[in-house]
């Protein structure tokens, strides 16, 4: 089996379907900890989980930004 590379317009779509995914993951993330805070009192795993997968992210655009420069 071999693969093909993405053509743009594939790309293009799989960057507005990856931004739509992390969106929707950050917003659930972000709801469940504020619930879980104000319901219980603590903020729980998801709260860390939200906080690593956002730095993960924004490390990442720092690190092929500078990478374009």
């Amino acid at each position: 089996m071999r693969f093909r590379k993405a053509d743009e317009m594939e790309k293009y779509q799989n960057e507005k379907s990856a931004k739509n995914a992390f969106m929707f993951y950050t917003t659930a993330l972000l709801i469940w900890s504020l619930y879980d805070f104000f319901a219980k009192g603590e903020a729980g795993w998801q709260s860390t989980i939200l906080l690593i997968g956002s730095a993960i992210f924004f490390w990442t655009r720092v690190v092929y930004n500078r990478k374009m420069m």
